[in-house]
């Protein structure tokens, strides 16, 4: 008998952190997962925020591909500094804040220390630095660690990146009938259009000023936020954020992005006219009727029926907590960044009788044939190429950002479209009629 080759795995319930989940295969290239290269394109995309990378020169040779210049177009600085041999043992301190105390003198207006694996491994602590040296800098100071062996998925580096662009903000008077939309990706790319969940036009028709922190925002975005009344999270990536700012500034949040079924969301529209002052009543009929549809059929329907998540799904684990309450049974779960939230998700699929294996997926090409060998009705997640005799719902980054009725019609009318063709279908177009 083969032996099994998911035999190693953890099981959800056993999950903590990402520490606690396995690769699936040992084909793994870890290289481009660096989460420090997404701190890069996050700061290079916000007006105003300059960087200071830390580390070993493979570190600053790996950064140079992502890197669009040493300067951005707003005269943003993008330094790198690599640490000597006596550093290593040592400690970079001194020049570290040597290297501050020039980027402040350029005129950097806020900067943000990258720590990378070695400073990580010798301890350097940052937290004194920023604390000895900010007082006599007019750059506002922060820092992320981005250990590639503590931080394994390149995603992780977005929530973190978000937290310490926290740091710069300062207590502001509130402003009534304003919000902040949340909304953070690790792989923008730079000149593509984002697409908004229709909340925000909703909001903006009934005179609500937004204030979007996303790919084109800028550090004065951020400085201001603190005075908006209620912050929307739409991603994973900016809950902890909203937690941060709640704490601090007393800036409520409402969380969008874990709101996936028609009653969670009518839950949380419900906030948000609450928080807001707003009357949505009629704004959203249309998607919600289908919304509604779509969920009695699921129950009709998807009961039994098996899958797998693969890579590129947005918060599997509150997915598969989703699909668990049409009694859809996960395989197997590909699981890049564990949120803090998965834990509950995870207690509410074991108490469903539900606690699949997770796994992270590097051999993209070679892992999809294990899963095939699972026989899944269904898959969610990218594949290079068909593979005979398995249904994928591809691309479900289509739903990254999304929120509302409107993501639960398109989750729902793509599993409905695989199970019946074969085939992901074209892609949900929120800003055109309901579909049918």
């Amino acid at each position: 008998m083969a032996a099994d080759p998911f035999r190693h795995l953890n099981r959800l319930s056993a999950v903590r952190s990402d520490k606690n989940i396995k690769f699936l295969t040992p084909a793994v290239y870890s290289g481009g997962w660096c989460p420090m290269r997404v701190v890069c394109n996050i700061c290079e995309e916000i007006e105003g925020i300059s960087y200071l990378m830390v580390g070993m020169p493979e570190c600053t040779t790996h950064s140079r591909p992502i890197n669009s210049g040493p300067t951005g177009p707003n005269g943003e600085l993008r330094w790198l500094y690599v640490l000597d041999e006596k550093e290593v043992i040592f400690g970079c301190r001194k020049g570290v804040m040597d290297a501050l105390r020039q980027m402040d003198a350029a005129g950097a207006r806020a900067i943000m220390m990258i720590a990378t694996c070695v400073t990580d491994l010798i301890g350097e602590d940052f937290d004194s630095i920023i604390e000895e040296i900010q007082p006599e800098l007019n750059a506002r100071l922060s820092y992320v660690t981005m250990g590639q062996f503590k931080n394994f998925g390149s995603p992780i580096g977005t929530w973190k990146t978000a937290e310490a662009i926290g740091a710069y903000m300062q207590p502001r008077e509130r402003i009534e009938k304003s919000a902040n939309i949340l909304f953070m990706e690790p792989w923008h790319t730079p000149g593509t259009r984002i697409e908004y969940p229709l909340i925000v036009g909703a909001l903006e028709r009934r005179g609500i000023a937004l204030r979007s922190f996303a790919a084109g925002a800028t550090l004065d975005d951020f400085l201001a936020a603190p005075s908006a009344a209620l912050n929307l999270v739409t991603t994973a990536y900016t809950q902890p954020l909203a937690a941060q700012m709640q704490k601090r500034f007393g800036v409520p949040y409402v969380p969008l992005h874990s709101a996936f079924s028609v009653e969670e969301v009518d839950r949380a529209y419900a906030m948000i006219e609450e928080e807001l002052g707003v009357d949505l009543s009629g704004e959203f009929d249309a998607w919600r009727d289908k919304a509604v549809e779509l969920e009695e059929r699921a129950h009709r329907e998807l009961p039994g029926l098996r899958y797998a998540l693969m890579t590129y799904v947005d918060m599997p684990v509150a997915l598969a907590k989703y699909l668990s309450e049409f009694g859809m049974e996960p395989l197997l779960l590909d699981v890049q960044d564990f949120h803090r939230e998965d834990a509950l998700y995870a207690r509410v699929l074991k108490e469903r009788g539900f606690d699949p294996p997770v796994c992270h997926i590097m051999y993209r090409d070679r892992d999809v044939l294990l899963i095939r060998d699972l026989k899944p009705d269904i898959c969610f997640g990218y594949i290079s190429e068909p593979v005979e005799g398995l249904k994928v719902a591809e691309e479900m980054g289509d739903f990254f950002g999304i929120t509302g009725y409107e993501r639960i019609v398109g989750i729902l009318s793509r599993i409905f479209t695989v199970l019946e063709t074969g085939k992901t279908g074209e892609r949900l177009d929120i800003y055109g009629p309901v579909p049918v």
